[in-house]
């Protein structure tokens, strides 16, 4: 039997594009992400259409053959916040078992309960270095096995 390897596809929403810039260099030197394949978007709604698989301004949010594996989102951008984004993920059916890791230069308290709330799969301060960084995304990719990554309603 001749099986066919697919990449594990990750969604990053990140409205600056230094720090999308450095997501990415950072994903080359990390032994879970240097394979795998990455959709950047600015901000909730440009994540909302991608997962929608929105064509122009339909609007209506069918299910995808094109999901990602994960989705790694800021919390603070413009239009749509990573809490607001969340919100939608875990609300939509087809959606809500999706894996999430939120991340922001610095978490608000009342924040915190959100990200709780809505059941965030992980969530870390943005670091200042390259090595951290990847110290955050190797760690958060461990605590996500399988069992742990769907939502339980």
């Amino acid at each position: 039997m001749n099986r066919v390897a697919t990449r594990t596809k990750i969604l990053v929403v990140e409205d600056n594009l230094a720090y999308a810039n450095i997501l990415k260099i950072t994903f080359d030197y990390s032994k879970f992400w240097a394979e795998a394949e990455i959709k950047t978007v600015n901000d909730g709604k440009e994540a909302i259409d991608y997962l929608c698989g929105v064509q122009g301004n339909s609007g209506d949010c069918q299910e995808s053959g094109q999901l990602p594996d994960l989705i790694l989102s800021d919390i603070n951008m413009p239009h749509l916040s990573g809490l607001e984004l969340l919100a939608w993920i875990r609300q939509t059916p087809h959606l809500k078992h999706l894996p999430v890791i939120l991340m922001s230069s610095h978490i608000q308290p009342l924040e915190l309960e959100i990200i709780k709330s809505l059941k965030a799969n992980y969530y870390f301060i943005k670091p200042l270095t390259i090595q951290d960084l990847l110290s955050h995304l190797n760690h958060s990719m461990e605590q996500l096995q399988p069992s742990q990554a769907h939502v339980v309603d």
